[in-house]
């Protein structure tokens, strides 16, 4: 279930937000950072919230899960000089936001449902970087462990194979 949302995630943001250069799994990646960042920015981490599993027939679950995305960008503040070009250049992480919105607005697929967007945290303590976490959820079903029925005939139904 996870595999799958967090690669379609990253393959659909790969291919309509070309500015994120980086995907990965979330791991508390701004507490560690000390200087600088070991990875390119603006950077995009997938954080799976812990869910409820609810189980099906035949061994299938499935479970509503909600997905944060943290979208690391670089500050660049409005100069006391304000201008809508400095103003847009230091605004420019809420386009990014955008895009990456309008990217998973439609993004489903054979095993999840539409992911909805919930909630949005703008980061009001930042220095150098500005970590904006989007949160959606989408119902899920994982089928991995599944089980496929296969009929045999039966000799007692009076089934004859081979003759006509």
């Amino acid at each position: 279930m996870r595999k799958t949302l967090f690669t379609s995630i990253a393959a659909r943001i790969r291919a309509q937000v070309p500015d994120i250069r980086h995907i990965d799994l979330w791991n508390e990646h701004i507490a560690a950072i000390t200087g600088g960042t070991a990875w390119p920015l603006p950077a995009l981490f997938v954080e799976f919230e812990p869910y409820q599993v609810a189980q099906r027939a035949n061994h299938v679950c499935q479970a509503d899960v909600t997905v944060r995305l943290h979208i690391i960008t670089r500050a660049a503040n409005v100069p006391a000089g304000y201008s809508d070009a400095s103003a847009n250049a230091a605004l420019a992480h809420f386009d990014l936001l955008d895009a990456v919105h309008a990217a998973l607005a439609t993004l489903s697929g054979d095993t999840f449902s539409t992911l909805m967007l919930t909630e949005c945290q703008t980061d009001h303590n930042h220095a150098e970087l500005i970590e904006s976490i989007e949160r959606y959820v989408t119902r899920a079903v994982d089928a991995c462990a599944a089980r496929h029925a296969t009929v045999a005939p039966s000799p007692s139904l009076g089934v004859t194979v081979g003759q006509e």
